[in-house]
């Protein structure tokens, strides 16, 4: 009995050795790039190619994806089953929505487009009781909250804008088209679809679309 345990042991140690050498960090996939990192945030630009096959990698942050390009994927667990997705250009999901973290798995772009998302994750200690947001949030809408950030949209047609509103806690824009912005304080800024900004906070200010083009901006605002 004791030798059948110890045997079915040192497989499974064996096997879990195995699994651990054949995956990496998710920012050390080649396609899942690092372009943003600090102590309170990462932030990663995915673009799959039609095609393309992922080497496992592990999350351990609970990532904000906003798809810029969607197509049609499938996603393997390490050890697990395969499953196929349609995802669409405009979505919007955390990592925890799918599955517990850790989570080690790769993924595949069987569509005919490639497949290009942001994702957004948050660091170390984050809002010590402060309220994220302040003053006028006319234009913005809430799409979800988690324990540790809240997602809002702005969708602004030409000669729209917002209330005039404060961000006292980091937070991430993404920008889902492109267009011009005015923030209300004399600055103009022109966007193009899956362009991203982070900031520390303390800003008071507001969005006006400029420009000829209906533009959409998802923001992950830190809680």
């Amino acid at each position: 009995m004791f030798r059948k345990y110890f045997g079915s042991l040192v497989l499974s140690l064996c096997s879990f050795a195995l699994y651990a050498e054949d995956w990496v960090p998710v920012y050390e996939e080649p396609r899942h790039k690092l372009v943003f990192e600090n102590d309170r945030a990462m932030i990663l630009n995915v673009f799959l190619p039609p095609g393309y096959v992922s080497l496992y990698h592990e999350h351990r942050l609970d990532l904000l994806y906003v798809t810029i390009v969607g197509t049609k994927v499938w996603a393997e667990p390490l050890g697990g089953e395969r499953r196929e997705a349609d995802v669409k250009t405009g979505d919007i999901r955390f990592s925890s929505d799918n599955h517990g973290l850790p989570h080690v798995h790769r993924v595949g772009n069987i569509g005919t487009t490639p497949f290009h998302v942001i994702g957004i994750g948050v660091r170390g200690d984050r809002s010590d009781g402060a309220t994220a947001l302040g003053g006028d949030t006319a234009g913005m809408t809430m799409l979800m909250e988690k324990p540790h950030a809240s997602v809002y949209r702005i969708q602004l047609l030409p000669g729209e804008k917002t209330g005039v509103h404060t961000h006292h806690l980091p937070y991430t824009k993404v920008y889902l088209s492109a267009g011009e912005l005015s923030d209300g304080n004399g600055y103009i800024r022109y966007v193009e679809a899956g362009d991203f900004l982070w900031q520390a906070g303390g800003e008071t200010h507001s969005h006006a679309n400029t420009g000829d083009n209906e533009i959409t901006i998802i923001e992950m605002l830190w809680r």
